[in-house]
């Protein structure tokens, strides 16, 4: 990847100061829009500077490639939420709770053309329209998957998905319309007769086994996919129509032959597999949307087999939904934070610097094992104390239970005799007064379980948790320390003249901090102090 390259070209070799090390950005384009939390991008096919963006609230429009938006369409106030957006060539469509609206002006005026059906849980989840034919609209609901052939005047429900299916992706084949997939809760589904008609090709939560659909995975093994979690999109790659890719809550599956057979993609590099959309470019490069940033995988390398963050001037972390423009490039993201979109950066000088000097401007900063070994101290999932838990359960076993008894008994009886004489007129006798006490102490083995302890069971499913939650640990304090080291190099050989993008790092670098230090009980903060 040039991204990943330019940057070991700069550092191992001596740089003039007219080399040059051109990369890809991202810029935040959401600047003058109040709100935030996006969640789709649509790009109109006729105008690569016109866009559309929608939050739960509102429709925004640029025409302009970001640097100015409106609002477009609005349910602020109301109780309706909007789900989707797309566009075609001619119009301009919204799903929302209660239903599907579109512009035939691309946003000035609008009308309902379907009606959610119940409450909004039955809303339109998500609206496309076939490439060739723009009267041919397709949603999903709540209740199912639904198309209408004249433009939206008369709907029809599609045959055989289960009957209350949330709907929530659809996939047209540009090559050949009558190809159509839809994503369904966790199961995927294929239409072969322009969506009216069918099939499951994917279930992740099938119950009957000799049904699972099997794919392999990167070392070859098959396994299940049941129990794949959700799948959230659909991407079919524009020059080879049998290869398919969805991306799902635990990864990227990938099929050459049209769904028959599915492999699992590599997760190395990708810092989470919580996919929540995907791209694809005509290079055949993919482009995954996480809750921890983009990644981009390249299905045809042959160099390599991981994954690439791009991350430089991504300013929200959670990322919902990609959009490439014709040729991939540029690419627009809708993010919890902000709306981005990347840029090629023109060529920058940079210093005449050697990389050891580079590396001078860190040797006093903590390396990332110690940063590690702070997050696992701060957070106690160190091995040992696994370990600690073993061999105190031996020890339990080897120990009695002992038992310790104390009585005490004291009885007591008294009568009275009334009489009478020429010297006494009372008396009272046959009184006993007496206190009984008794005390047993009892050791007791359980032998068996010297052999094997019932509490190993519990400590095996607290150790399996323990090491999950230890590595995602490290994962996240790995990921943070590189970028934070990433940024640090890309200020220091290629100064930035624009103080607002000098500033911008600075911020960025500050976060990047903080976020290490949540993990690290500001470990890291701590030892720059000292600096």
């Amino acid at each position: 990847m040039k991204k990943l390259i330019c940057p070991v070209i700069c550092l191992i070799s001596l740089i003039a100061v007219s080399s040059v090390c051109a990369e890809t950005v991202w810029r935040d384009v959401s600047r003058g829009i109040s709100g935030s939390d996006f969640s789709a991008v649509a790009l109109d096919p006729g105008n690569a500077d016109t866009a559309y963006i929608s939050s739960p609230e509102a429709v925004y429009k640029t025409a302009d490639g970001g640097m100015n938006w409106k609002v477009v369409f609005s349910v602020r106030g109301t109780e309706n939420i909007i789900n989707t957006i797309a566009v075609d060539a001619g119009s301009l469509y919204a799903g929302t709770d209660k239903g599907l609206y579109r512009s035939k002006d691309k946003g000035s005026e609008w009308e309902r053309i379907f009606t959610s059906i119940g409450n909004g849980e039955r809303g339109v989840l998500f609206v496309t329209v076939d490439p060739e034919n723009a009267d041919a609209i397709f949603i999903g609901t709540g209740y199912g998957l639904f198309f209408s052939r004249d433009g939206g005047h008369e709907w029809e429900k599609g045959r055989n998905l289960p009957a209350e299916s949330y709907v929530h992706y659809i996939a047209i084949d540009s090559m050949d319309p009558h190809v159509i997939y839809a994503a369904a809760e966790k199961c995927l589904y294929k239409s072969l007769n322009r969506g009216v008609d069918w099939r499951r090709i994917l279930g992740t939560n099938v119950p009957e086994k000799d049904e699972y659909i099997l794919y392999e995975d990167e070392t070859g093994e098959t396994e299940e996919a049941a129990g794949m979690a959700e799948i959230r999109c659909i991407v079919i790659d524009p020059a080879d129509n049998h290869t398919l890719f969805a991306g799902t809550s635990k990864g990227l599956l990938i099929t050459r032959d049209s769904g028959q057979t599915w492999n699992r993609a590599v997760s190395l590099g990708l810092a989470s597999r919580d996919i929540r959309h995907l791209a694809l470019d005509n290079t055949g490069r993919v482009y995954a949307a996480t809750d921890r940033g983009v990644f981009i995988y390249s299905i045809y390398s042959i160099y390599t087999n991981s994954w690439d963050e791009t991350f430089k001037g991504l300013g929200s972390m959670e990322v919902r939904y990609l959009a490439a423009s014709q040729g991939g490039n540029p690419l627009w993201a809708a993010a919890e934070k902000g709306i981005f979109k990347t840029t090629e950066e023109p060529p920058v000088a940079v210093r005449d610097i050697n990389s050891e000097e580079v590396f001078l401007e860190f040797a006093a900063e903590p390396t990332i094992e110690e940063v590690r070994q702070a997050a696992i101290i701060y957070a106690d999932v160190h091995p040992s104390k696994i370990r600690k838990w073993s061999v105190a359960a031996a020890r339990k076993a080897m120990l009695p239970d002992m038992k310790v008894e104390f009585d005490k008994n004291r009885d007591w009886q008294s009568s009275s005799y009334f009489y009478s004489t020429s010297s006494e007129k009372y008396t009272d006798d046959d009184v006993t007064n007496g206190n009984d006490s008794g005390w047993s102490v009892s050791l007791t083995w359980e032998l068996g379980e010297l052999i094997w302890n019932n509490d190993q069971t519990s400590i095996d499913s607290r150790s399996r948790y323990a090491v999950q939650l230890r590595d995602d640990l490290l994962n996240e304090v790995t990921r943070l320390y590189f970028e934070r080291r990433r940024l640090q190099v890309a200020m220091i050989i290629s100064p930035i003249i624009d103080i607002r993008e000098r500033i911008e790092n600075e911020i960025r670098l500050q976060e990047l901090t903080a976020n290490i230090d949540a993990l690290t009980d500001s470990y890291l903060s701590k030892r720059l102090r000292k600096i």
